[in-house]
């Protein structure tokens, strides 16, 4: 390892060459490509004009207000998560946004909650349903020998902004860091994390697995970079080894230094582990796909994502049918949770214009679902059902059928139906990365 001290500081000309603006661009032009998906940088540019002294329109001081709000509005959600549990951490975000100067912006989409035991993640869970959020996704996943819990679950939370054409709030709540590949067990990184910065660090880098780097990424990784501690450093490179990002990280690196920045901590021997990884990769690849079980399950997962059409439903009614779902978890196959009964998994909607921390509603399960105060898998006839504290999920690998949620809920069955897709009964937004 050798270490320089890199000069980047957070700045309207730092922002600028991210996004390539040349010195003669219009203001407009500019603002709008700061707000595109590829940089993600507009609430941090206005921050830093104002900071600057420059007068903002009124549509771009609304803009700031309001993402200064968003902000302010998942500082307080994060409070009461932790009086819920004082053990579960964040990843990214507010971590990061902790680096940027006083007065400066950085925009958040949502929370990454790690939760590091099931009850944990219950107790963070029942908060949000509680308090009017509604449940967009549950996953139950297999986990790597030696993890501290197993399965890994994931639950996605959603509540509708205050004010129109906003986003929606989001919380992921995870017992893994890593959930960015959807074909194997999540990644479990350093327990407990020695060094927040460096978990966010490799999360970061896990964003890879989804899309590609944004420029302000570039930025946060610069930043977390320079923050890092020796321990931190070493706790950086055992978790990228663990989670197999080597070349993940390495294109981060090759484009932070097209921008002609120098990071404050640079890893030897990369390019090695590397093509190391990109081997067991090829290998893994070879294996699960030689694997009829998981060659199945793998193509009803196209349902799930939003293609595969015809295929990708008859290999989930296929899959569910024969080995079945417990057989699928066992293979490392992750399962995703279609509600059972009205109001399993839903909450009621506040008003609009509500805080999304506010008391607006709460979750119902459904008559027939039974309470437990932890997870529990049932085998019910052919089907694998999740019983949890926020109620009952039939496990599935792909579409399912409304039968299959009938037989599971323990109600008779009618004619056969058509496989219905598994963004109909839930949201299909299992992080294939946050």
């Amino acid at each position: 390892m050798t270490e320089a001290t890199t000069g980047i500081e957070v700045t309207t000309d730092t922002v600028l060459a991210l996004l390539e603006a040349g010195p003669r661009a219009a203001r407009d032009t500019v603002l709008r490509t700061a707000r595109d998906g590829r940089h993600k940088l507009a609430g941090t540019l206005l921050s830093l004009w104002a900071a600057d002294g420059e007068q903002l329109t009124d549509d771009e001081a609304v803009e700031l207000r309001l993402a200064e709000e968003r902000v302010e509005s998942y500082r307080r959600i994060w409070k009461r998560l932790q009086e819920h549990a004082p053990d579960a951490f964040l990843l990214k975000g507010a971590t990061i946004a902790a680096l940027y100067p006083p007065g400066v912006l950085r925009s958040a989409g949502d929370l990454d909650v790690i939760c590091p035991r099931h009850a944990d993640l219950w107790a963070c869970a029942r908060h949000l349903s509680d308090t009017g959020w509604e449940l967009e996704a549950f996953t139950v996943g297999p986990a790597h020998p030696g993890d501290t819990v197993s399965p890994h679950l994931g639950a996605e939370f959603r509540k509708p902004a205050p004010g129109p054409g906003q986003d929606p709030f989001a919380v992921g709540l995870f017992t893994a860091e890593i959930v960015t590949d959807v074909h194997g067990p999540a990644r479990q990184l350093a327990r407990p994390p020695g060094s927040l910065l460096a978990a966010s660090t490799v999360a970061l880098v896990a964003e890879r697995w989804e899309r590609p780097f944004r420029s302000r990424d570039l930025l946060d990784l610069v930043l977390l970079l320079r923050a890092l501690d020796d321990q931190g450093v070493r706790q950086v490179r055992a978790d990228l080894d663990k989670a197999g990002l080597w070349p993940e990280w390495r294109e981060a690196m090759r484009r932070v230094n097209r921008l002609g920045w120098r990071p404050a901590i640079v890893l030897p021997h990369t390019r090695a582990a590397a093509v190391r990884v990109r081997l067991l990769r090829s290998a893994r690849a070879v294996l699960r796909w030689s694997n009829p079980v998981r060659a199945v399950a793998f193509a009803a997962q196209a349902g799930i994502e939003g293609r595969g059409g015809r295929l990708s439903a008859l290999a989930s009614d296929l899959v569910h049918r024969r080995p079945g779902a417990r057989r699928l978890l066992s293979a490392g196959v992750p399962l995703f949770g279609v509600p059972l009964g009205a109001g399993v998994g839903t909450a009621a909607s506040g008003p609009a214009g509500a805080d999304p921390d506010g008391s607006m509603g709460s979750m119902d399960e459904a008559p027939d679902a039974e309470p437990v105060e932890q997870l529990r898998l049932d085998d019910v006839g052919r089907h694998l059902v999740a019983r949890t504290p926020l109620g009952s999920f039939l496990l599935v690998s792909g579409a399912a059928r409304e039968e299959w949620l009938e037989e599971a809920a323990g109600r008779s069955s009618g004619p056969s139906a058509a496989p219905e897709p598994l963004e109909k009964r839930t949201s299909s937004s299992v992080r294939t990365g946050a």
